[in-house]
């Protein structure tokens, strides 16, 4: 090959390597008037070169770089100071279509016969940076979820060093990441867990035989105070720029174990209780079986007791028939109480005229009246008003609230009865004339198994549960069992019932 084919050779190969290289190459003179330009700056641009030739770079420039670049250039002429000749940068790029696009642009100096001229090798890095701003969009929302998730990330190396920690990991540990950056994770742990830990990892890393490695279970953390919590651990392995790491996720189940155990404990009282109620059911049964034998016994003897028996006779059967009364009367308050505090009594709602039911309530208690030498007698009640209610179990609380009004009345007073009605709800009052319930019972009023001391044995009999039982049976009806009592003039309960909230057939 002699000199002039060498010459072609390298300006076909110069020439097809301009041309094929997939970057733009744009020469310019030193007035920043394009000359030549490869087919990859036509295709960046979308210009064809004679639309190029002799024309202003800037042209392939936006504001403000193209406003810029001939003072850049005119400032390099006149002093040499370089701002943008020989150093890379990015700018923003003007398409033929007027649409701009990021622009990696390095312009070079060079002197062809004699003259100062320069080129730019341009380079569209639309598809980069966009690649770049779905790695930033995807590592704000991955640290976004980092930091705002409830459970701790810890990034650990696979000698067991923590190297990240996530917010939720200081909140549960009580450090800063600055504060175990770099230590043994088993810092975190108490014993035997931390003894326990880097024997765990060596093993893996040995055997490949995997202990806590991708199994989740529950361990116990370390906090920096030195308190110990219970603490679901989850490790999993990942391979970054070809190294081992672990992952470990961590949740703090202090809550959740103290739920779990409150739940035990609830459903070892309900087993209990079950227990209970069964026994007091079959005791109550078997015991009220042969005590209405017994009563029923008694009542034919006092009968032939009152024709032939001694007054000694006498005494001891009224006592013994007395007795067997008030201990059927027990029995059946322990058995209603188990009833009503199991819901396994049944409340059957009726509408009822309340001045009727009144009434009954009267004359059905007329007995206790009649004994502790009291009246009983009804102030008011709206005509025409009807409540639903259950009337049997509402005629419960009525004979309790009279008899106890009867037993702590003065002999020969009234026992005032009234029913009023106000936006819907009703209050049915019983108001006795007797000492007033002591201040320091009146806290314990509604408690089970609970008596005023007083020097009265009449005012002592009963079993200490009827007020319990009726407040019970009053909220069963969506109502409210109060009372007001002034020491020395007397006491009144009040039932309200609130009439909206019954519907009939609701379980007690």
């Amino acid at each position: 090959m002699n000199d002039q084919e060498a010459v072609n050779d390298l300006l076909s190969r110069t020439k097809a390597i301009v041309e094929t290289i997939v970057d733009g190459v744009i020469t310019i003179s030193d007035r920043g008037l394009i000359e030549t330009v490869n087919p990859a700056v036509e295709k960046i641009f979308g210009y064809r070169l004679d639309e190029l030739s002799g024309n202003n770079v800037s042209m392939l420039m936006p504001n403000p770089y193209q406003r810029e670049h001939d003072s850049y250039l005119g400032n390099y002429l006149g002093t040499g100071e370089k701002k943008i000749i020989g150093i890379g940068r990015e700018v923003t790029g003007r398409r033929k279509d007027g649409s701009t696009f990021p622009l990696e642009l390095a312009i070079s100096e060079m002197e062809v016969n004699g003259q100062r001229m320069f080129t730019g090798i341009v380079r569209d890095i639309s598809q980069r940076k966009a690649t770049e701003e779905k790695l930033r969009e995807f590592l704000a929302r991955t640290k976004a979820i980092l930091d705002t998730i409830v459970d701790g990330v810890i990034t650990i190396s696979d000698r067991g060093c923590i190297e990240t920690v996530n917010p939720a990991a200081e909140n549960i540990f009580g450090y800063r990441l600055d504060e175990i950056s770099g230590k043994n994770v088993s810092m975190l742990m108490p014993e035997p867990y931390r003894a326990e830990h880097d024997q765990y990892l060596a093993n893996y890393l040995h055997t490949g035989e995997k202990k806590i490695i991708g199994i989740g279970r529950e361990v116990t953390g370390k906090r920096k105070d030195g308190t110990t919590f219970p603490l679901e651990l989850a490790i999993s392995e990942m391979e970054v720029s070809g190294q081992r790491m672990f992952t470990g996720i961590v949740r703090d189940i202090s809550e959740r174990k103290e739920t779990e155990e409150k739940l035990r404990e609830a459903m070892q009282r309900v087993h209990e209780q079950r227990i209970k109620d069964e026994f007091i059911a079959t005791v109550s049964h078997e015991l009220r079986t042969p005590l209405t034998s017994i009563k029923a016994s008694l009542e034919l003897i006092i009968g032939k007791a009152v024709v032939e028996g001694s007054d000694q006779e006498k005494l001891l059967i009224n006592i013994a028939h007395k007795n067997s009364d008030r201990l059927l009367l027990l029995i059946n308050d322990i058995l209603d109480i188990s009833k009503i505090e199991s819901e396994k009594v049944k409340l059957n709602f009726k509408r009822i005229l309340l001045s009727k039911f009144l009434d009954t309530a009267i004359s059905d208690n007329q007995a206790y009246a009649e004994k502790h030498h009291v009246k009983f007698v009804l102030l008011s009640c709206p005509k025409n008003l009807y409540i639903n209610v259950d009337p049997d179990r509402l005629m419960q609380v009525m004979s309790n609230l009279m008899s106890n009004a009867a037993k702590f009345s003065n002999e020969n007073s009234e026992i005032e009865i009234q029913a009023s009605k106000s936006r819907g709800n009703v209050r049915i009052t019983v108001r006795d004339r007797g000492p007033g319930i002591p201040l320091d019972f009146q806290s314990r009023v509604f408690e089970k198994f609970t008596q005023a001391d007083t020097s009265d044995k009449r005012q002592m009999s009963g079993t200490g549960l009827g007020l319990h039982i009726s407040k019970a049976i009053v909220e069963r009806h969506h109502g409210e069992l109060s009372f007001e009592s002034v020491i020395g003039q007397g006491t009144e309960f009040h039932i309200d019932l609130k009439q909206q909230f019954q519907r009939e057939g609701t379980q007690l």
